[in-house]
């Protein structure tokens, strides 16, 4: 009786941000005033229960105005992101952010005054029990920048499950697999930051940020297994500017117990006025942007880490690993080759030669998700990037 009561009770509910059937403008970005590219991410919020990840926001028009009656439009390059070359802009300027959709719905940010983002002066690291800790400091001789932020690319290699060192040659015979391009066993992911990373001195004498905490990186992860590498970025931010970030992070990172503070509504610098009703999330920043990259290589570190980062399908592979070997003629081998290669599902690993004869006897193949790093997500790439020390590839 007391269980049957219990389920009676029950309603559904559909807080109004589920229920609420508009899509509101998501901008993500900041305008430039250094010697690097301006970018924007355009794109749409989705309900909690939508399958979709990014919506983005195409054939927008997007441009930067300066309060000296200076104009500069952004172009889209591709998936909602809108981006131009160096604006040339002045440090004395204040700048804001136009954005009219191809709905007609029209965007506006406040003008926003220009901040000077002082040089990183080192990002280091050090390595704990269960990973690696990275640190940032910096410091601003004119104590005008008070209030900083930093988000990074990180990049790291991983290992396909089994090593397949033929393709099939234009013969339609297996030959060993050459140069880098051809190699399929060893990739780099390059995955972007979704933390707040804020300080601020703002209530110190001198403008001096030593030691930040930043990006924390599991041993378990196996990021650092085969080397890996950071690129932070560092900005300089306004106080609206801080406080909107420190409001977002509270309401995404710092929520999870009774204790932590209750979310709420984040207003940014960038209003629809076309619809003042209309809800715009992201707030516009004018600075240039300081970098620096840092290298983890896991052969030098000592550090309690996985030697092995397995791909997203390494457990399939291990439980029905589907590793034949066919022993056939040679006058039939050709064709059965070409049989299981077909469709593209499989990889050669390794081929075997009669010693008597010195021709090839039999050969063997696995599932391409389980020999060709690339195959599934996280989608890497075989090609070793630009950045990436010489001689920490495996």
């Amino acid at each position: 009786m007391i269980l049957l009561l219990a389920y009676s009770c029950k309603k559904p509910f559909a807080p109004v941000a589920i229920s609420s059937p508009d899509s509101y403008l998501v901008i993500e970005g900041v305008i430039n005033s250094g010697f690097d590219s301006t970018y924007f991410r355009l794109s749409r919020a989705i309900k909690l229960s939508a399958r979709d990840t990014v919506v983005p926001e195409h054939n927008a028009t997007v441009t930067v105005e300066g309060d000296n009656n200076t104009t500069y439009p952004l172009y889209e390059i591709a998936n909602g992101n809108y981006g131009a070359p160096q604006l040339g802009l002045t440090t004395t300027s204040k700048y804001r952010l136009r954005i009219k959709t191809s709905n007609n719905e029209e965007y506006l940010s406040d003008y926003v005054e220009t901040k000077t983002t002082p040089p990183v002066d080192s990002v280091t690291y050090t390595v704990e029990n269960d990973g690696v800790q990275f640190y940032a400091s910096t410091h601003d001789p004119k104590n005008a920048a008070r209030y900083y932020r930093w988000d990074f690319d990180e990049t790291y290699g991983y290992f396909a499950y089994e090593r397949s060192y033929l393709v099939l040659g234009d013969d339609g015979l297996p030959r060993y697999r050459e140069g880098q391009k051809e190699l399929i066993y060893e990739c780099y992911q390059t995955d972007q930051s979704h933390q707040v990373l804020l300080a601020t001195s703002s209530r110190l004498t001198q403008d001096v940020i030593n030691k930040q905490p930043l990006d924390f990186i599991t041993a378990g992860s196996g990021k650092v297994s085969h080397g890996y590498s950071v690129l932070f970025r560092q900005y300089t931010l306004t106080p609206e500017g801080y406080s909107f970030w420190q409001q977002l992070k509270k309401n995404t990172e710092d929520i999870g117990t009774i204790f932590d503070a209750q979310p709420s509504e984040v207003r940014g610098n960038i209003h629809c006025i076309s619809n003042p009703s209309q809800p715009v999330i992201g707030f516009i920043s004018v600075c240039n942007i300081t970098t620096q990259r840092v290298f983890v290589d896991a052969q030098r570190t000592v550090i309690v880490v996985p030697f092995y980062l397995p791909p997203p399908t390494a457990i399939d592979c291990e439980q029905f690993f589907t590793h034949q070997i066919f022993v056939e003629p040679l006058e039939s081998f050709k064709t059965r080759l070409q049989h299981v290669m077909f469709n593209g599902d499989t990889v050669l690993t390794v081929a075997y030669t009669n010693p008597n004869t010195g021709k090839i006897s039999s050969y063997g193949y696995v599932a391409r998700q389980c020999a060709d790093c690339r195959a599934k997500a996280p989608f890497g790439t075989s090609t070793i990037p630009a950045f990436w020390p010489a001689n920490e590839h495996y």
